[in-house]
């Protein structure tokens, strides 16, 4: 029977009454769900959209929010590489607008070249490999290399140490350091093991996750603007031109004789000091130069062959290096000579002839790729729907190719973005230390303990009723008044002294007896009718066969609320196993996640913090319909 009668329920002060009570749980519920809903939809973010407050990623149902998040993750969320390879002034990746569609044909004819062309692993930097804002993500061709080197270790963090060189801690450590090789500091590591199969694997990745360096977006993005500034009136004041913006600035792939004196001087800085040799090439027309640069240097050829670990007979047999090496002695003299080298004693100054000069880079092969399959620019123009004067003017379509496979992978695409921080999460737990099995044999033995002791504690209370009950009771009762907090360096001190610190047992043995557990069980023993103990007496029952087939039966709900309060306060004790058990093998989840979290962006934290809660949430789950029945059936009948 319901509290409020039918008949009362017609009254429209308890229909107000009523309605009032619904809006507040109503309001009540919102202010709990909406501030979750945020944090789920956190779990999603990274540089580009950790700003957004909505409760759906707008990535979800937007294609140009799923644009501008996926660029961030195929340039590894570096916007400097951004600007270089798109040749725009991009100033963040929440801003850019996707590129005009109106040239398909031109984009088939780059996807085409790509296809058919193969190209060294430095012209290219490998997307969805590295964060450098979404801290501790794991995107997914890192997540993919490390699964191919945690297979090919079979798990042994160490013995990839061994092989590869490096001082990875755990596997949740592993990362690649993947950049582009614009910059004459950037040369590629070749020595190192681990860069040797990653490498390979870059080798082996899709072609629309690649991002090509440009030497004319470095040119104009990395030299010019830096120094005459993003406005094109100062740079064309210092070069007496009228371009109408840096992207009409081409860079010439030999030197610019048909350009004006301050463009040639900027040319041949750039290529002799900047650029990364790796792009720069030096034709045989500076062979004696070459060969004289060396005499100068070595003074006898016996001194280069012992340098060089060669067997010369003399300067005149040295070839010249085309293209630069990645290491040694003779990437230094190559160097040199590119850059120019000084001879102390007569101060003249030995470098390659500024015409032998030109430059190697993705624009000029897809220049030479077009020219080849068209023949002149007219033909080109026509095929591809496109309005250029010359070869020398053509830029790779980058954008609109990336915005085309983007569009064509929209669906994976939505999927990784909602699920990696979570596979984040959850690899770091399941790969760092025994942070799983310590909490699972933690929290079982932990709800194993409260439901023997502190029901054996109740029970004796209850059922002797002893004449100090109510004075245990009450010291039970002021055991609740002093927080954990305090009671951590005296329990600190006992475990120390035991030697049972980092052990199970210094986990369990300060939390074994709780006095407000022990206070619940025995008014709940209490209510018990007092014939069903006298019955099991005449029937001849022991003691403890009355404790465990009666009353511990009896009392299934208070039992669950005991072992949920129990797994709780064991699952979630982070600062007392940290203090006790400073040995990371026995490290529970909660000192794990922690870590992860001190280090880590937003994403990662609220993803942890939804993977943290997923245990107790089932636990509640499987004890709420033995609570709820405890509540019901008595009242009912």
């Amino acid at each position: 029977m319901g509290i409020i009668s039918a008949i009362g329920r017609r009254n429209i002060k308890v229909r107000t009454l009523i309605f009032t009570l619904y809006f507040i749980l109503i309001v009540g519920a919102i202010t709990m769900v909406y501030p979750f809903w945020l944090m789920i939809t956190g779990t999603t973010k990274s540089g580009v959209d950790n700003t957004d407050a909505t409760l759906i990623p707008q990535y979800l149902y937007d294609d140009n929010a799923l644009y501008r998040k996926a660029i961030e993750g195929i340039f590894n969320e570096k916007l400097p590489s951004a600007q270089i390879v798109y040749n725009l002034p991009i100033t963040e990746f929440r801003t850019l607008e996707p590129p005009p569609k109106n040239r398909d044909k031109f984009v088939r004819a780059w996807e085409a070249f790509l296809e058919e062309k193969e190209f060294p692993f430095y012209y290219f930097m490998l997307g969805y490999s590295e964060v450098t804002v979404s801290r501790n993500s794991c995107p997914a061709n890192l997540r993919s290399f490390k699964n191919v080197m945690y297979d090919r270790y079979k798990g042994d963090i160490n013995a990839l140490n061994t092989d590869a060189g490096t001082d990875f801690v755990a596997w949740p450590n592993f990362i690649i350091r993947e950049t582009t090789h614009e910059n004459r500091r950037m040369m590629p590591n070749i020595r190192a093991p681990i860069m040797v199969e990653w490498y390979k694997f870059k080798d082996a990745s899709p072609i629309h996750e690649r991002v090509f360096s440009t030497a004319s977006g470095y040119y104009n993005t990395g030299f010019l603007q830096p120094q005459f500034s993003r406005d094109i009136t100062s740079y064309n004041k210092t070069h007496k031109t009228n371009y109408a913006s840096y992207s009409d600035i081409v860079l010439s792939r030999f030197y610019p004789k048909h350009k004006t004196a301050t463009e040639r001087r900027d040319w041949e800085f750039f290529v002799r000091n900047v650029l990364n040799l790796l792009w720069v090439r030096v034709d045989a027309s500076a062979l004696n130069d070459f060969h004289s640069f060396l005499q100068i240097k070595y003074q006898n050829i016996d001194g280069l062959n012992q340098v060089y670990g060669s067997k010369y007979q003399s300067f005149d047999d040295i070839p010249l290096v085309e293209r630069v090496p990645f290491s040694g002695v003779i990437l230094a003299d190559w160097s040199n000579f590119v850059q120019g080298w000084e001879d102390p004693t007569s101060r003249k100054i030995y470098s390659a002839p500024a015409e032998s000069l030109s430059i190697s880079s993705i624009e000029f092969d897809f220049q030479d790729y077009l020219k080849d399959k068209f023949g002149s620019i007219e033909a080109m123009n026509k095929h591809c729907v496109t309005h250029y004067n010359s070869f020398e003017e053509i830029y790779p379509p980058q954008q609109e190719y990336h915005y085309q496979k983007i569009i064509t992978h929209k669906a994976l695409l939505r999927y990784e973005f909602t699920v990696r921080n979570f596979i984040t999460v959850i690899d770091y737990i399941l790969l760092h230390g025994r942070g799983i099995y310590n909490t699972a044999v933690y929290c079982f033995l932990a709800v194993l303990c409260a439901l023997i002791v502190n029901p054996l504690a109740a029970y004796a209370l209850s059922r002797f009723q002893p004449p100090s009950t109510y004075k245990i009771l009450l010291f039970l009762m002021l055991t609740m008044a002093f927080p954990q907090m305090v009671t951590q360096i005296p329990n600190f001190l006992m475990l120390r002294e035991l030697g049972l610190l980092n052990t199970f047992g210094a986990l369990i043995l300060p939390t074994l007896a709780n006095g407000y557990q022990i206070f619940l069980l025995k008014g709940f023993f209490d209510s018990l009718p007092r014939e069903l103990y006298e019955s099991a007496m005449l029937d001849g029952a022991s003691e403890t066969r009355i404790f465990l087939q009666l009353t511990m039966n009896l009392s299934k709900p208070i039992l669950a609320v005991i072992a949920l309060q129990a797994f709780t306060q064991a699952y979630s004790n982070f600062m007392m196993a940290m203090l006790i058990c400073q040995d990371r093998d026995m490290w529970t989840i909660m000192p794990w996640l922690y870590q992860l979290q001190m280090s880590s962006c937003e994403g990662i934290i609220y993803a942890s913090l939804i993977v943290a809660s997923i245990p107790t949430f089932l636990i509640f789950m499987l004890c709420q319909n033995v609570i709820i029945r405890g509540i019901i059936v008595p009242v009912e009948k």
